[in-house]
Protein backbone atom coordinates (compact mmCIF):
# COMPACT_ATOMS: atom_id res chain seq x y z
CA UNK A 1 0.00 0.00 0.00
CA UNK A 2 3.01 2.32 0.92
CA UNK A 3 4.34 1.82 -2.84
CA UNK A 4 1.62 2.54 -4.33
CA UNK A 5 1.28 5.98 -2.55
CA UNK A 6 4.80 6.56 -3.00
CA UNK A 7 4.07 6.40 -6.55
CA UNK A 8 1.31 8.81 -6.80
CA UNK A 9 -1.73 6.61 -6.40
CA UNK A 10 -3.94 5.43 -4.21
CA UNK A 11 -4.58 2.68 -2.00
CA UNK A 12 -7.47 1.17 0.64
CA UNK A 13 -7.60 -2.43 2.76
CA UNK A 14 -10.71 -3.61 2.33
CA UNK A 15 -10.92 -6.93 4.81
CA UNK A 16 -13.04 -9.79 3.79
CA UNK A 17 -12.76 -13.63 3.87
CA UNK A 18 -13.84 -14.06 0.02
CA UNK A 19 -14.82 -17.34 0.59
CA UNK A 20 -18.35 -15.98 1.86
CA UNK A 21 -20.39 -14.60 -0.86
CA UNK A 22 -21.81 -11.39 1.65
CA UNK A 23 -18.11 -10.60 2.09
CA UNK A 24 -16.72 -10.68 -1.76
CA UNK A 25 -20.28 -8.48 -2.47
CA UNK A 26 -18.70 -6.06 0.21
CA UNK A 27 -15.26 -5.78 -1.01
CA UNK A 28 -16.49 -5.06 -4.58
CA UNK A 29 -18.82 -2.92 -3.68
CA UNK A 30 -16.64 -1.17 -1.31
CA UNK A 31 -13.93 -0.89 -4.02
CA UNK A 32 -16.64 0.73 -6.62
CA UNK A 33 -17.75 3.42 -4.12
CA UNK A 34 -14.39 4.36 -3.15
CA UNK A 35 -13.14 4.64 -6.81
CA UNK A 36 -16.13 5.18 -8.93
CA UNK A 37 -15.57 2.28 -10.59
CA UNK A 38 -13.74 -1.38 -11.54
CA UNK A 39 -11.42 -2.14 -14.50
CA UNK A 40 -9.21 -4.86 -12.87
CA UNK A 41 -9.57 -7.62 -10.81
CA UNK A 42 -6.69 -10.07 -9.87
CA UNK A 43 -7.79 -13.45 -7.67
CA UNK A 44 -4.37 -14.18 -5.90
CA UNK A 45 -6.05 -16.04 -3.15
CA UNK A 46 -4.77 -19.88 -2.13
CA UNK A 47 -2.93 -22.12 -0.20
CA UNK A 48 -1.89 -25.40 1.18
CA UNK A 49 0.40 -27.81 3.09
CA UNK A 50 0.83 -31.21 1.15
CA UNK A 51 0.62 -34.23 3.16
CA UNK A 52 -2.73 -36.08 2.08
CA UNK A 53 -3.11 -38.32 -0.48
CA UNK A 54 -7.00 -38.92 -1.92
CA UNK A 55 -8.08 -42.10 0.29
CA UNK A 56 -6.58 -40.13 3.88
CA UNK A 57 -7.30 -36.45 2.93
CA UNK A 58 -10.28 -35.34 5.69
CA UNK A 59 -13.38 -34.30 3.88
CA UNK A 60 -13.79 -31.59 5.25
CA UNK A 61 -10.14 -29.92 4.36
CA UNK A 62 -11.33 -31.41 1.02
CA UNK A 63 -14.20 -28.71 0.86
CA UNK A 64 -11.82 -25.46 2.89
CA UNK A 65 -9.11 -26.45 0.09
CA UNK A 66 -11.55 -25.67 -2.95
CA UNK A 67 -13.20 -23.09 -1.04
CA UNK A 68 -9.99 -21.33 -0.36
CA UNK A 69 -8.57 -21.74 -4.17
CA UNK A 70 -11.58 -21.89 -6.16
CA UNK A 71 -14.71 -20.78 -4.68
CA UNK A 72 -12.78 -17.48 -3.83
CA UNK A 73 -12.56 -16.88 -7.72
CA UNK A 74 -15.88 -17.23 -8.43
CA UNK A 75 -17.57 -15.14 -5.89
CA UNK A 76 -15.21 -12.25 -6.54
CA UNK A 77 -15.52 -12.67 -10.17
CA UNK A 78 -19.50 -12.78 -9.67
CA UNK A 79 -20.01 -9.69 -8.34
CA UNK A 80 -16.89 -8.01 -9.74
CA UNK A 81 -17.85 -8.78 -13.31
CA UNK A 82 -20.94 -6.25 -13.25
CA UNK A 83 -18.77 -3.79 -12.37
CA UNK A 84 -16.16 -4.33 -14.97
CA UNK A 85 -18.53 -4.58 -17.60
CA UNK A 86 -20.39 -1.24 -16.57
CA UNK A 87 -17.04 0.30 -16.94
CA UNK A 88 -16.76 -0.48 -20.66
CA UNK A 89 -14.72 -4.08 -20.02
CA UNK A 90 -11.23 -4.71 -18.02
CA UNK A 91 -9.55 -7.63 -17.34
CA UNK A 92 -9.53 -10.42 -15.00
CA UNK A 93 -6.51 -12.52 -13.80
CA UNK A 94 -6.73 -15.55 -11.65
CA UNK A 95 -4.08 -16.90 -10.01
CA UNK A 96 -3.63 -21.11 -10.23
CA UNK A 97 -0.56 -22.88 -9.65
CA UNK A 98 1.90 -25.09 -11.48
CA UNK A 99 0.31 -28.11 -9.61
CA UNK A 100 -2.83 -27.22 -11.29
CA UNK A 101 -0.90 -27.89 -14.91
CA UNK A 102 1.05 -31.31 -14.07
CA UNK A 103 -0.02 -32.08 -10.34
CA UNK A 104 1.41 -32.49 -7.49
CA UNK A 105 1.99 -35.61 -5.33
CA UNK A 106 0.07 -35.63 -1.86
CA UNK A 107 -2.13 -32.94 -2.20
CA UNK A 108 -5.55 -33.61 -4.06
CA UNK A 109 -7.28 -31.30 -2.88
CA UNK A 110 -5.36 -28.24 -4.01
CA UNK A 111 -4.26 -29.59 -7.39
CA UNK A 112 -8.10 -30.33 -8.09
CA UNK A 113 -9.12 -26.73 -6.98
CA UNK A 114 -6.18 -24.94 -8.80
CA UNK A 115 -7.09 -26.91 -11.87
CA UNK A 116 -10.19 -25.79 -11.35
CA UNK A 117 -9.06 -22.29 -12.24
CA UNK A 118 -7.95 -22.82 -15.12
CA UNK A 119 -10.65 -24.12 -16.30
CA UNK A 120 -12.92 -21.92 -14.68
CA UNK A 121 -10.68 -18.86 -16.33
CA UNK A 122 -11.33 -20.77 -19.89
CA UNK A 123 -15.20 -20.86 -19.24
CA UNK A 124 -15.18 -16.83 -18.23
CA UNK A 125 -12.85 -16.32 -21.09
CA UNK A 126 -15.40 -17.08 -23.38
CA UNK A 127 -18.98 -15.70 -21.75
CA UNK A 128 -17.18 -12.14 -20.83
CA UNK A 129 -15.75 -11.75 -24.24
CA UNK A 130 -18.83 -9.95 -25.43
CA UNK A 131 -18.34 -7.59 -22.51
CA UNK A 132 -15.28 -6.73 -23.03
CA UNK A 133 -13.69 -8.64 -20.57
CA UNK A 134 -10.62 -10.54 -21.27
CA UNK A 135 -10.04 -13.22 -18.49
CA UNK A 136 -6.60 -15.13 -17.79
CA UNK A 137 -4.53 -17.02 -15.46
CA UNK A 138 -1.01 -17.40 -14.55
CA UNK A 139 0.05 -20.85 -12.99
CA UNK A 140 3.37 -19.70 -10.69
CA UNK A 141 5.98 -22.53 -9.92
CA UNK A 142 7.59 -22.18 -6.75
CA UNK A 143 7.84 -18.84 -5.56
CA UNK A 144 9.91 -17.08 -2.64
CA UNK A 145 6.70 -16.12 -0.95
CA UNK A 146 6.80 -15.02 3.06
CA UNK A 147 4.66 -18.22 3.34
CA UNK A 148 7.02 -20.52 1.68
CA UNK A 149 9.76 -18.83 4.18
CA UNK A 150 7.37 -20.41 6.70
CA UNK A 151 6.31 -23.57 5.78
CA UNK A 152 9.82 -24.97 4.00
CA UNK A 153 13.50 -25.33 5.45
CA UNK A 154 16.55 -23.33 3.33
CA UNK A 155 17.26 -26.83 2.09
CA UNK A 156 13.27 -27.22 0.50
CA UNK A 157 13.88 -24.22 -1.16
CA UNK A 158 17.18 -24.45 -2.36
CA UNK A 159 15.58 -28.26 -3.66
CA UNK A 160 12.73 -26.71 -5.45
CA UNK A 161 15.65 -24.30 -7.34
CA UNK A 162 17.27 -27.54 -8.39
CA UNK A 163 14.76 -28.93 -10.02
CA UNK A 164 14.17 -25.64 -11.48
CA UNK A 165 15.61 -25.49 -15.65
CA UNK A 166 16.44 -21.72 -14.49
CA UNK A 167 17.99 -23.40 -11.52
CA UNK A 168 16.33 -21.06 -8.92
CA UNK A 169 13.02 -20.33 -7.68
CA UNK A 170 11.00 -17.67 -8.67
CA UNK A 171 10.96 -14.27 -6.98
CA UNK A 172 7.31 -12.21 -5.93
CA UNK A 173 8.23 -9.64 -8.37
CA UNK A 174 8.00 -11.64 -10.81
CA UNK A 175 4.66 -13.36 -10.72
CA UNK A 176 3.27 -9.52 -10.28
CA UNK A 177 4.78 -8.84 -13.52
CA UNK A 178 2.94 -11.38 -15.32
CA UNK A 179 -0.62 -10.35 -13.30
CA UNK A 180 0.71 -6.95 -14.24
CA UNK A 181 1.14 -7.43 -17.94
CA UNK A 182 -2.12 -9.79 -18.70
CA UNK A 183 -4.06 -6.81 -16.97
CA UNK A 184 -2.80 -3.88 -19.02
CA UNK A 185 -3.90 -2.87 -22.19
CA UNK A 186 -0.68 -4.91 -23.61
CA UNK A 187 -2.33 -7.85 -23.49
CA UNK A 188 -5.36 -6.63 -25.26
CA UNK A 189 -5.37 -9.53 -27.70
CA UNK A 190 -4.77 -11.72 -25.06
CA UNK A 191 -7.76 -13.85 -23.15
CA UNK A 192 -8.32 -17.44 -22.08
CA UNK A 193 -5.03 -17.87 -21.65
CA UNK A 194 -2.68 -19.82 -18.83
CA UNK A 195 1.07 -18.70 -18.66
CA UNK A 196 3.30 -20.81 -16.39
CA UNK A 197 5.50 -18.30 -14.68
CA UNK A 198 7.83 -21.28 -13.28
CA UNK A 199 11.24 -20.88 -14.96
CA UNK A 200 10.59 -23.76 -17.52
CA UNK A 201 9.05 -26.57 -15.28
CA UNK A 202 5.86 -26.85 -17.21
CA UNK A 203 7.08 -26.92 -20.80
Amino acid sequence: MRAIEEQGGTAIVIEGDVTLAADAERIVAETVAAFGRLDILANVVGGSLPQFSVVDLPEEEWRDLLEMNLTSVFLMSKYAIPHIAEAGGGAIVNVSSGSGVSGQPLNPGYVAAKGGVIALTKGMALDHAAQRIRVNCVAPGPVLTPLMRRNRTPEEIEGFGRLNPLGRVGLPEELADAITYLASDQASFITGQTVNVDGGVNR
